[in-house]
């Protein structure tokens, strides 16, 4: 929840291009009464922002704080850089860079979108439990960078706990999920859902209705799921793993 003053709502209605709160409403999902009472008590949700910023195409920096132009593309920044061969290894990068940055941290940024880093950890090594969806933080990334990956909106950070899939992803690491992508291609590496325990793994296809998920650590076996068995109404794709962020 972010501290808002009228204005904020107002932006939110321009970039909109609403007038009334119960359209924006409409747009959020969410009851009128809702909205006013964010009106009245100067606090939003950051996911309605995120939402109305993904849908328009908006600059969140410019719907907090009024701060550049309304349009995120309309500001051209350093770009971020291109995934070469493997996106884990080429876009692995450390807190502070031109595209990323922790909410809060003093940059003047334009075109910015804020995606959640969640409660729920993924486990490189035994399943975890840890499966809570609470926002624990946000943190800004470039929007014409995230768009060119998938759905910003889609997309929310996970911490790794254990030491499976390294060296690529280490214990600690931070990773971008991007749950609008649940589609398997071989080789790449997703957040699986298995009963009630969540693991970061290498997923594969295998004839049959086989799924195996890998480690990249040689000293873990692989798990091998039967999609027609008992487990197959238990497993799930999160989503695909696109981004891994370490702190140095």
């Amino acid at each position: 929840m972010s501290n808002a003053t009228p204005d904020t709502l107002d932006r939110l209605l321009q970039g909109a291009g609403l007038r009334r709160d119960s359209q924006l409403a409409e747009i959020l999902g969410v009851s009128p009464q809702a909205v006013s009472q964010a009106r009245r008590k100067g606090k939003i949700p950051d996911g309605w922002v995120l939402k109305v910023a993904a849908q328009f195409g908006l600059s969140t920096d410019w719907i907090f704080f009024g701060r550049g132009e309304a349009s995120a593309g309309a500001v051209q920044n350093a770009q971020a850089p291109e995934a070469h061969g493997n996106a884990l290894r080429e876009e692995r990068h450390a807190p502070g860079e031109s595209f990323f940055g922790e909410v809060g941290s003093g940059q003047d940024s334009i075109g910015l979108v804020m995606v959640p880093l969640v409660a729920a950890r993924l486990a490189a090594g035994k399943g975890s439990l840890e499966t809570d969806g609470d926002v624990l933080s946000y943190f800004s990334f470039r929007q014409d960078w995230l768009c060119r990956k998938g759905d910003p909106s889609k997309m929310v950070l996970m911490k790794v706990c254990g030491d499976s899939m390294e060296p690529d992803i280490r214990h600690g690491d931070m990773v971008l999920v991007d749950q609008g992508k649940c589609q398997i291609y071989g080789h790449a590496i997703y957040a699986m859902g298995i009963n009630e325990e969540i693991y970061i793994k290498q997923v594969e296809t295998l004839p049959g209705g086989r799924l195996v998920l890998r480690s990249r650590n040689p000293e873990y076996s692989p798990i091998s799921v039967d999609l027609h068995g008992d487990l197959a109404d238990s497993v799930r794709v999160i989503g695909r793993v696109i981004w891994c962020c370490r702190e140095i």
